[in-house]
């Protein structure tokens, strides 16, 4: 649905440029840094956040494609606001997951979810579009090779709702 919905801008717009492998699509949540290597300790605090985050499966719905930032800001994503909500709380609690591991500096202020679409120097204004939905099921740490055009999973963990306890009652 999000290829679909690129190549209708692409054809609309007269867009060019890079687009994004349908199996690289993804929402970052929070970035931890350029490196040629990541520092082992980084590594392993991220890890340790990644695995301690508790959350069930949730849905998300991006209703309006076109650029993020203003004119003469290029690029294609997908955004929106309405269905975004659980989002919004997945990446609060990882947020203070890195915080617990020791790599709060790395935490995003700023969240404007978003799926890039395509990399171009042309601005599309924003509209709306049926919803891409999907179910999110899994955090992932990701390694983005930039310019090589590859990611390299660093580690994975499935969500799942946390089971009651007795102090929970």
């Amino acid at each position: 649905m999000a290829v679909h919905a690129m190549q209708r801008q692409m054809v609309a717009n007269g867009l060019s440029g890079s687009h994004v492998p349908p199996e690289y699509l993804h929402v970052t949540l929070h970035w931890l840094g350029d490196y040629e290597d990541m520092p082992h300790e980084l590594l392993c605090r991220a890890k340790e956040a990644g695995g301690s985050v508790e959350m069930a499966p949730f849905g998300v719905g991006f209703d309006r494609i076109g650029s993020l930032g203003g004119a003469g800001m290029g690029g294609l994503a997908l955004t929106g606001a309405a269905e975004l909500k659980k989002l919004r709380q997945f990446q609060r609690a990882l947020a203070s997951a890195m915080k617990a591991s020791g790599i709060g500096h790395h935490i995003r202020k700023r969240f404007n979810p978003h799926v890039s679409l395509l990399y171009c120097d042309e601005h599309v204004p924003r509209e709306p579009i049926a919803p891409i939905r999907w179910r999110v099921d899994e955090l992932v740490l990701i390694d983005s090779l930039i310019g090589r055009g590859k990611h390299v999973v660093l580690g994975k963990w499935p969500l799942q709702s946390r089971q009651m306890g007795f102090s929970d009652w």
